[in-house]
């Protein structure tokens, strides 16, 4: 829950709990399967997607902020605009240590920023992508005007 909207490693998540990787996979496979978490994947070609660590996030706010207590209003703001958009399929943009946070299937470019603008880098990368649409939500306001 604490790694919600962030990329997630499997060896990081074996250190960290010292536990094997195999065993980390197959307990966040169980979170999947149980809708506790939800992965996406990076854009691009299959090689990049499979070797890119994915996101995840998740299935209940609520749950969620029992663990983790409701000190990261940004990522819970992202967590809340990927479970209204999840049935579009997102995934994620990085490219160059830059991230865009969703990529529908229907070609919607979404950025999540709670309260704060993109940086010069981010901005950069989000004007350069090809979308049919493009989306800044950076409040509940453009969250509920944008759905």
């Amino acid at each position: 829950m604490e790694r919600a909207g962030k990329q997630v490693s499997l060896n990081k998540i074996s250190k960290i709990l010292g536990i094997g990787v195999d065993t980390a996979r197959r307990f966040l496979s169980y979170f999947e399967d149980t809708y506790l978490i939800h992965p996406i994947e990076r854009c691009g070609k299959l090689n990049e997607r499979l070797k890119s660590p994915k996101k995840i996030y998740a299935g209940d706010i609520g749950i969620k902020n029992i663990y983790t207590g409701f000190r990261d209003k940004s990522a819970v703001f992202e967590n809340l605009v990927y479970l209204k958009i999840k049935h579009k399929n997102p995934c994620y943009i990085y490219k160059n240590k830059i991230e865009i946070d969703f990529l529908t299937k229907d070609k919607i470019l979404i950025e999540a920023k709670y309260n704060s603008e993109l940086t010069d880098k981010q901005k950069k990368l989000f004007e350069s992508i090809n979308a049919d649409k493009k989306m800044l939500i950076k409040n509940v306001k453009d969250f509920t005007s944008s759905f």
